[in-house]
């Protein structure tokens, strides 16, 4: 006996299905690294603001100058570590929106089949339901023919 159509759509739904849990996998490890490339930069400006409050302390205590050069330094490259966070913040959240674009797409490839799969079933048991009355219909008549002619 042949595959039913909805049958024959399973293989294609189940491979739609895997390219949709791939992208969701995808759009969650991308998110997780956002959410840490957040953090890490919400550290570094706590950081930041904290060095740069004891150097104010230190300063109106008074300095030397090689103090004052090593604060400023180790100010600086914390200024440039925060900038290079934002440019992974910002190429991070550009690859989570495309990831999202596609995850949406496959979701939707996947939605699209479901429907069709359902719409199919429905059709497939209509068709049953029909033949199934049919038969009926036709033992009730020979029932009542065989009667009839007894």
């Amino acid at each position: 006996m042949a595959l039913k159509r909805s049958q024959r759509f399973k293989p294609i739904h189940n491979l739609a299905q895997q390219s949709e849990d791939v992208a969701a996998q995808m759009l969650g490890k991308i998110q997780r690294e956002l959410s840490n490339h957040h953090l890490k930069l919400s550290e570094l400006m706590k950081y930041y603001q904290d060095y740069t409050t004891r150097f104010n302390q230190q300063a109106e205590k008074g300095m030397s100058a090689s103090q004052v050069q090593s604060y400023q330094k180790f100010i600086s490259q914390l200024e440039v570590a925060i900038t290079e966070q934002k440019k992974h913040i910002s190429r991070t959240s550009e690859a989570c929106d495309t990831s999202r674009a596609n995850w949406t797409v496959e979701r939707q490839k996947t939605q699209v089949l479901e429907k069709v799969i359902s719409r199919y079933q429905k059709q497939e048991q209509q068709i049953h339901n029909r033949q199934e009355q049919r038969l009926s219909d036709e033992h009730v008549a020979n029932r009542f023919w065989h009667k009839k002619n007894s």
